[in-house]
């Protein structure tokens, strides 16, 4: 995608500030696990669907990261199932489904990565 705006995890919710001041909406996110990071982008939309802006980090898989949902709502149920499905460490959520969104009580943890000593285990968080 040629206008990725690359972001550190600090300057998200400035960013998405700034997004929503002009008029943008938050569309989606998404995670992709790339071996040993992480790699998230959130997707907004701008004049009146034309322009698409997306805003990507990457991080760590054990860093903690900013909720946008305290800047926009419509964040908190992707974030949560990026949290379940990818164990994304995504904190200050303002609704936390505590890992059972998607998932069940039994239901594998962190099911879409590629790589954890977790994937196989039962249970939430």
């Amino acid at each position: 995608m040629e206008n990725v705006k690359a972001i550190t995890k600090d300057e998200l919710l400035n960013e998405g500030k700034k997004l929503m001041a002009e008029g943008a909406k938050f569309v989606t996110a998404v995670c992709s696990d790339l071996g040993e990071h992480l790699e998230v982008t959130y997707f907004f939309s701008c004049h009146n669907g034309v322009k698409l802006y997306p805003l990507r980090y990457t991080v760590n898989k054990e860093e903690e990261v900013p909720s946008l949902s305290k800047v926009t709502l419509a964040t908190a149920l992707i974030e949560n199932e990026m949290k379940e499905m990818f164990g994304l460490k995504v904190k200050d959520l303002a609704l936390d489904f505590g890992g059972h969104l998607l998932l069940a009580q039994d239901s594998p943890v962190t099911p879409l990565l590629k790589t954890t000593e977790n994937a196989a285990s039962k249970g939430g968080d």
